[in-house]
């Protein structure tokens, strides 16, 4: 009777969290949908919605920033008419041929990123899909359009950015040669993204330059610091840290390294996190310091820094990630909210950076923290946060940012980034089903014949990948619009140098067969007697592992490739495998949780 009650008590529980769980999902969708309409009714074509006094006001660029900034977020919250109507809207009125000078970093990530987004989800929108997609349609023209208007603030002697351009006449005269290490690193997925989808590689090189001569100008300790003077290369502040001016340039070596499967940037990433884990950390807390030795300067930390923890998360150092999440929980507990820039030193936030303008990088992590461990905790602290905005900040018309954590006073402003990515990271921490988080093992699969080597199309397999600005990606596409091998040799440098390194051809993954062994192991054979090569071939690793997709396949009934299939018996492993070389399992959870990570080192 007692072992039935214990169950009876555990499944309530359960159930109870399941039910809490599904409210908040639905709170974190009416938030969304509050602002959205909101900006829609007061604000729209301007920039952003003055949530206190209910009107716009044009910010970064006044071409409808915020309806493009969430056009994905429609999609991802399931509001299908909505996200055809919005992007009829954006490709009636938008034009970015005007004299304007906008920010460089913010526009790529925000309407760069957004219009790429939106173009690659318009299949799961439920849009009529344009002749030729992914590879061409209105919204790519869009973001080519702004994107190349873009370009000119990469000519420089450095290959680093300016900070600003014009749309219609370029840098500005007398524009400042000094840019923010994020605002000259934060460009590859979207860039990259472009030139996969167009063969265009201006875009991709461009961010590929900037992204290898700041790694270049890294100190002897591997710090980088947060300004540079683009036109000599030379560090003008020279604070390293992990917040402002630095942060997103980190998230690109990473992610930019996984999501194109560059193995150079991943071995970026890694020396420079080492770095900032032995310099800059201090109780689970990263600190400014000084990029040549190291030196406390600045022993404050921002809301900004609250994003690092989902880069460790990807890297599988869980266990720091935890502490640090837990840190910002302790601010967000005193305060509500995370302060712009809290002292260590006295404990209080700093003067001049009460603010909270609904930044998303605590929740953010918390979704890979829930995804990575499936504890209940995470989710109970970003509970917190949506009823901390909810409570605090929500006005008649949409929500307004904080001007001061400590007395919670409003300032008429909301940024578009709070629904592309706050209330979406919200909705999807609480979300137990949802295609984000799908392993991409399955889908429409599109395999055709390119002069000799293969186009490998997969739009809504292999999963996503979330730009700074929180805009999936599907890493499906990559291979859709030109073959990988003549991406890499026709379009970019050689990511592998060393002719020693014998690198596998055609299909979509390219790597040296060293590193596919640590990821696929060795194939085996039925017949001893026939033994098989050491590697099926990238492309018949792709087919076999999506055996049971819907074959729309014009090389599929080809008997050379039928029978090799039937011979190679290559083992089935979703795309995320690649993470294993460095630390990281990721495998289906009981309960269907979408992934779970496991650091290798750590296991008995």
């Amino acid at each position: 009777m007692l072992l039935l009650l214990l169950l009876f008590l555990h499944s309530s529980l359960s159930l109870d969290h399941t039910a809490e769980n599904r409210e908040y999902q639905e709170k974190a969708r009416e938030m969304f949908e509050h602002a959205y309409q909101g900006y829609m009714e007061h604000a729209y074509p301007e920039d952003e919605l003055k949530p206190l006094s209910c009107s716009g006001h044009s910010t970064w660029g006044n071409f409808s920033l915020t309806l493009i900034d969430s056009l994905d977020s429609l999609v991802v919250f399931g509001m299908y008419d909505e996200f055809e109507e919005s992007v009829n809207k954006i490709l009636l009125n938008t034009n970015f041929s005007i004299d304007k000078n906008v920010s460089v970093f913010e526009t790529n990530i925000r309407v760069v990123g957004g219009l790429l987004s939106a173009h690659l989800l318009m299949e799961r929108g439920r849009m009529s899909l344009p002749e030729g997609w992914p590879c061409a349609g209105p919204l790519l023209d869009l973001a080519v359009d702004i994107a190349s208007r873009l370009l000119p603030a990469f000519n420089t002697p450095t290959g680093l950015p300016y900070g600003t351009t014009n749309l219609l006449y370029g840098v500005p005269k007398g524009e400042t040669t000094v840019t923010g290490t994020a605002g000259c690193g934060t460009f590859l997925m979207e860039f990259g993204m472009l030139s996969r989808l167009t063969g265009d590689p201006a875009f991709e090189h461009a961010a590929r330059r900037a992204l290898s001569v700041l790694y270049e100008s890294r100190s002897k300790i591997d710090l980088v610091g947060n300004h540079i003077d683009i036109s000599r290369g030379e560090w003008i502040f020279r604070e390293a840290g992990i917040g402002g001016n630095v942060d997103s340039y980190y998230e690109y070596l990473l992610k930019g390294g996984f999501f194109f499967e560059d193995f150079q940037l991943i071995s970026q990433f890694r020396v420079l996190y080492k770095a900032v884990v032995k310099n800059l950390q201090h109780d689970f807390w990263y600190i400014w310091g000084s990029m040549y030795n190291g030196n406390p300067s600045l022993p404050s930390v921002s809301t900004l820094d609250a994003f690092w923890p989902s880069l460790q998360i990807l890297i599988g150092d869980i266990k720091s990630a935890g502490r640090t999440l837990s840190n910002f929980y302790s601010l967000i507990s005193h305060f509500g909210f995370t302060p712009e820039m809290f002292s260590l030193l006295t404990g209080q936030v700093s003067a001049g950076n009460e603010i909270y303008p609904l930044r998303p990088e605590f929740v953010e992590s918390l979704v890979y923290m829930y995804q990575a461990t499936g504890d209940q905790m995470w989710r109970n602290m970003g509970k917190q946060v949506l009823d901390s905005i909810e409570l605090s900040t929500k006005t008649p018309c949409g929500y307004a940012t904080v001007s001061n954590v400590v007395t919670h006073q409003l300032e008429d402003k909301m940024e578009s980034f709070f629904l592309s990515e706050t209330t979406k990271y919200l909705y999807l921490l609480f979300s137990d089903e949802h295609w984000i988080f799908d392993k991409g093992v399955w889908g429409n699969i599109s395999v055709t014949p390119d002069n000799g080597d293969y186009r490998v199309c997969a739009p809504n397999s292999f999963g996503y990948t979330f730009t700074t600005e929180a805009h999936p990606f599907p890493a499906g596409v990559l291979g859709c619009c030109y073959s990988r091998q003549r991406v890499e040799e026709d379009l970019l440098e050689q990511i592998y140098p060393d002719e020693n390194e014998e690198a596998m051809k055609g299909g979509i993954f390219n790597f040296p067969n060293r590193l596919l062994n640590l990821m696929y192991g060795e194939t085996k054979s039925d017949d001893p007697s026939k033994p098989h090569p050491p590697l099926c071939s990238s492309l018949l690793h792709f087919l076999v592992r999506t055996v049971g997709a819907v074959r729309v396949c014009p090389a599929w009934e080809d008997p050379k490739i039928l029978s090799q299939i039937g011979v190679n018996h290559c083992p089935v492993r979703p795309w995320y495998a690649k993470y294993e070389m460095y630390g990281i399992e990721w495998s289906r959870l009981p309960g269907k949780k979408a992934f779970r990570v496991i650091n290798k080192n750590n296991k008995k």
